[in-house]
This record gives C-alpha cells, structure tokens and sequence, in this order.
C-alpha cells in the first residue's frame, strides 16, 4: 500500500521556475539549468524505482512512503527517498541515478564517480542513510516499536557500474530489489502487529514537514508575466478574449496562467492580491483582473483592497476556464 505519493520535489519545481523566469545572461542562469538538470535526473530514477516497488511480491502487510520529509527531535531535517514499512522491519531506501563507474573509499568518507576519464566527488550516500537509521532507531526506541533497521542504496540507473563498494549497507542495481527483500524476509519474523504498523504510518505521515526553497534572486530580475512556452519563455503574452496569445507566434493558450500563477508562488508569494496580479501579469484593467481571479477559483481571504487570493501547489493541475 502506498502511504505518500511520491511529488515533484519542491527544490526541483524551484529550479525549474528560475530556469523560465531568469535571463539567459544572468549571472546564475547556468546554475539553475545545472541544478534542474541534476534534479530531474534523481526524480526520474526515483519513479522508474517507485514502478519497480509497487510490483514486487511482499507477502505481508506493507507501507510505501515516497519521498519522506521530517524535522528531527534537534531541529534538523530528513530528506529520505523511499521507506517501506514492514511487521518484520523498517527499510530505507537512498535512490542514486548516477552515470559511470561509481567507486567509495572508506578511510575518506569519499564516493567518485568516473565517467570518460573524468572523475568527480558525490554526495556520501552511505553517511547520510546511516544518518536516516539514527534517527529511526531514537524514534522506534521512543515509540517502543521494536522494528529492525535495514538499508539499501539502490541506482536507478541500469548503465551504472558498480565498482569498488562496501558490503554494507548494500548498494546494488533496482533489478535487485526483489532478491534482497526476498533476504529480508527469510532474515526476519513479524514483531509489530498490523495495528502497531498503521499507527507507526500515521505518526510518519503526522510528522510530515516539507522543505521549502528559498528566493534569493530579486523581484527586479525575474520576467513577469504569461511567458510563451513555445517560444522558450522568451516573450510575454497578452490576455485578449478570454484567453492568453503569444505576439510572436501567435499561439494561444488558455492554460498558460496557470503556470505562470505556480511560477509566482514559487519565487514571490503563494499569495497575491489583485493590484499584484496586475502588475506581475500585465492586466491594465481592475475589472478584468477580478474577473480573472474569480474564474480561477482561488481561495480567497480578507475584504475590498485588503483582499488577497492563496495560490495552490497544486494549481497547473487544474483545468483551464
């Protein structure tokens, strides 16, 4: 059973946004494509890894958590690609999409990656899930769930080549999540009963907090507007009958505001009021601007001028009017 959806995460939505909103020439463009690109990369790695989990034979009452966030009892923050709940134990699962040959040198706390006679540092993977395990024993120990811990380092990435690695905890390829589950059950015997495991899952997804990125690009460099997609976010469009029209190509799109909305939210406010809205989307007209609002069905808070509307994460989801 699937607990929590796996999302977009929200530094990636973050990056993503910058990379349409900033000029190309601007000091940090190449940053942000860099740190997009990279970020979709692990993305993609973790939903080709979540199909692969949602397959496997697991005979006993289980929870998958995609994508766990928490803030842990000193104030910090856990950022953990996959949990699986069992009666029989706890697994932790750190997602790495990494091209190459991946080696880790022990006595340095170092994992490199080579690829075309380049060799590059990486993220410890093998100290941060042990950090995630850490956590995990004070909080079973605390809730008095006496569930095992176990781990695994699993790489999406079916090119990777595995090289010079630690037994433990186990990095291998996804094609060997089944064998190792198949390990962890002959291992272990059920030690929660199935109502200790739902309240394990609820206190989980209770505890639930998630990041956010923060801007620190100034208003002043960010394009405003309806940015034209077909025209690689290059121009801005123009409202004009009921609908949103590229003056270079001549597209029109109904649904563009919506992204541009989730651009806002993400890189000013997830709220806006109607002199905002105005300004940011190049609407001349209160009147119209209202109308626009309303259409869109934001939520709303607050009376005449002091007014403002909630964007929604959620809002490119929703249909065009």
């Amino acid at each position: 059973m699937i607990l929590l959806e796996r999302k977009m995460p929200n530094k990636l939505s973050f990056a993503n946004a910058l990379v349409r909103r900033l000029n190309n020439k601007h000091e940090h463009f190449d940053y942000y494509v860099k740190l997009a690109n990279r970020l979709q990369a692990g993305y993609k790695g973790e939903l080709f890894v979540d199909r692969l989990l949602v397959e496997l034979t697991i005979p006993e009452k289980h929870f998958f958590i995609f994508n766990y966030e928490c803030i842990n009892e000193f104030g910090f923050p856990h950022q953990i690609d996959t949990l699986l709940l069992s009666p029989e134990f706890l697994l932790i699962i750190e997602i790495k999409n990494i091209s190459g040959r991946v080696d880790y040198e022990e006595d340095k706390h170092q994992l490199t990656r080579t690829l075309e006679n380049t060799i590059e540092s990486f993220t410890n993977p093998f100290a941060q899930i042990r950090r995630h395990g850490q956590y995990f024993f004070r909080l079973l120990k605390r809730l008095k769930i006496p569930l095992p811990i176990e781990y695994a380092i699993v790489s999406s990435n079916p090119s990777t080549i595995i090289g010079k690695i630690p037994k433990h905890p186990p990095f291998f390829h996804a094609s060997g999540l089944q064998f190792y589950l198949n390990k962890l059950e002959a291992k272990y015997k059920p030690v929660v009963t199935n109502e200790q495991l739902v309240e394990l899952a609820n206190y989980l997804n209770s505890n639930l907090k998630r990041s956010e990125a923060k801007n620190n690009i100034e208003l002043c460099h960010i394009k405003k507007g309806v940015l034209c997609e077909i025209c690689n976010y290059e121009f801005q469009m123009h409202y004009k009958a009921g609908t949103w029209c590229c003056p270079k190509c001549g597209v029109r799109n109904k649904k563009a505001i919506l992204q541009a909305l989730d651009d806002y939210r993400l890189l000013v406010n997830n709220y806006i009021t109607n002199q905002e809205f105005r300004e940011f989307f190049g609407i001349g007209s209160m009147h119209v601007a209202s109308k626009l609002l309303a259409r869109l069905g934001l939520t709303s808070e607050g009376e005449k001028r002091g007014r403002r509307y909630l964007i929604p994460e959620d809002i490119v989801n929703k249909e065009p009017f």
